[in-house]
């Protein structure tokens, strides 16, 4: 588990991801990450792979098919 620290960042608060962290997500200086809400209440920093999006599409239309 890595702790991430909330600083000041021009008029907000943000968080600081080290470098090892960056480098395992694959992702480089303006570049998303996002923010996911979990239904445990919990969340997640999650990386927007293009799939991901197909996939839940996909997903979601199953579900709809199945409740008509």
């Amino acid at each position: 588990m890595t702790e991430l620290k909330i600083r000041a960042v021009g008029t907000g608060l943000g968080v600081e991801l080290p470098h090892d962290v960056l480098d395992q997500l694959k992702l480089h200086k303006g570049e998303s990450l996002f923010l996911e809400a979990m239904p445990d209440g919990n969340y997640r920093l999650a990386i927007n792979n293009g799939t991901a999006d197909e996939q839940m599409t996909l997903i979601e239309d199953y579900m709809h098919e199945e409740d008509a």
